[in-house]
């Protein structure tokens, strides 16, 4: 389950970048990339059973926060929408940023909690 939820984030992570970051000169766009290296790193050490080390508890972190800032962006999003009662296409953005914020949450809740 690790491994296939790392593949899903790197995916969300992908197409959020092509999406909404494209020309964007955001620190969202190092979240993305610390977010496909964190499933990167995950991948491989689930691959080969290797315990977490102090570079996963370091990346964790920064994912989270990126998650953090992701999942305010995405409620001012829907507060705008409300406000403005206009849900053109921020359906999609909603819809991608809840996903990637779960999968991270998921992510690293699995990794911490699987033992090799």
């Amino acid at each position: 389950m690790l491994r296939s939820i790392s593949f899903i984030n790197i995916a969300l992570a992908i197409v959020y970048f092509l999406f909404y970051l494209l020309n964007s000169t955001s620190y969202a766009i190092i979240g993305v990339f610390i977010l496909i290296t964190f499933s990167a790193l995950t991948i491989r050490n689930a691959e080969k059973d290797i315990k977490p080390t102090a570079l996963h508890l370091v990346l964790a972190v920064m994912v989270l926060l990126f998650a953090f800032f992701l999942a305010i962006w995405t409620y001012n999003v829907v507060l705008s929408s409300f406000e403005h009662d206009y849900f053109g296409n921020s359906w999609l953005y909603i819809t991608i940023s809840s996903g990637l914020i779960a999968g991270i949450v998921i992510q690293i809740i699995t990794l911490f909690i699987h033992r090799p």
